[in-house]
């Protein structure tokens, strides 16, 4: 997500301006809680993707995905709140490929996310960077709501990531709360500081599932950059290893990559 997401919460949907996208969204929020109800969901698993896109490679790589996160170390409860998350997918037109997707938190557990129509372009690798990326968004998200709300058990995952405190004695002086109140670019470094290593590690597990490893480990790497770019850990990345990650990206969601 590139330039969507803002702290407090406010709908994001009028930015695509797609009534149509409205109308789902609509008939899906007054369906969630029946839907819930159903017991649809394994108990078992903490990562559920909704797919409502038209996304033609999107259901094979959710499936994989999913196998892939929920196995994965952001299943621990450091990460979540006990019941984990479910997240629709939508697609939308937008008229280019600056922004991905953007992320709402619509419930404790249910999160809708709204994929660019650009990322039909996209390989699969791609799209499950993306859907990585907002996944934690939502855990961000997750781990601050709950706190703010006096979740003990959210606040001490949020104290063991071991973020600088200006107070002590005041939990919402960590950094946590302070770049996450800062828009963006504040929710981005922390994704770089405190995922980064394990949305690798959930990529490279997707990709073993959905077809072969990686034959080159530093894609992977190179890929989990996207929407990363302007952090401070890619700013001190050299020049020409910046330029290897953009181009890697590039191709990746199917954009060109001669020079305009």
């Amino acid at each position: 997500m590139n330039s969507l997401f803002i702290i407090p919460l406010i709908s994001l949907f009028n930015f695509f301006g797609s009534q149509d996208n409205d109308a789902i969204l609509t008939e899906l929020q007054s369906s969630n809680q029946s839907w819930t109800n159903q017991n649809a969901i394994d108990p078992s698993e903490y990562y559920h993707f909704i797919n409502a896109s038209s996304l033609k490679h999107l259901p094979l790589v959710i499936k994989d995905l999913n196998a892939a996160l929920n196995k994965s170390k952001f299943k621990d409860g450091d990460f979540l709140n006990g019941l984990g998350f479910v997240i629709y997918l939508f697609d939308v037109d937008c008229k280019s490929f600056k922004t991905s997707a953007a992320v709402q938190k619509i419930s404790d557990t249910i999160y809708h996310v709204k994929l660019n129509r650009y990322n039909s372009r996209a390989t699969d690798k791609a799209l499950a960077v993306t859907l990585i990326h907002e996944t934690m968004h939502c855990v961000l998200l997750d781990l601050y709501t709950r706190a703010r709300l006096g979740d003990n058990k959210a606040a001490a995952s949020i104290l063991n990531f071991g973020l600088p405190r200006n107070d002590t004695s005041n939990l919402y002086n960590n950094d946590f709360f302070v770049l996450m109140n800062s828009g963006e670019p504040g929710q981005h470094e922390l994704i770089h500081q405190l995922f980064y290593p394990q949305m690798v590690a959930v990529l490279k597990d997707f990709e073993s599932i959905h077809y072969r490893a990686f034959s080159d480990h530093y894609k992977a790497e190179y890929l989990m950059w996207s929407g990363l770019q302007f952090t401070n850990g890619f700013k001190k990345l050299r020049d020409e290893e910046k330029e290897d990650i953009e181009l890697t990206i590039r191709r990746a969601k199917g954009i060109a990559t001669d020079p305009d």
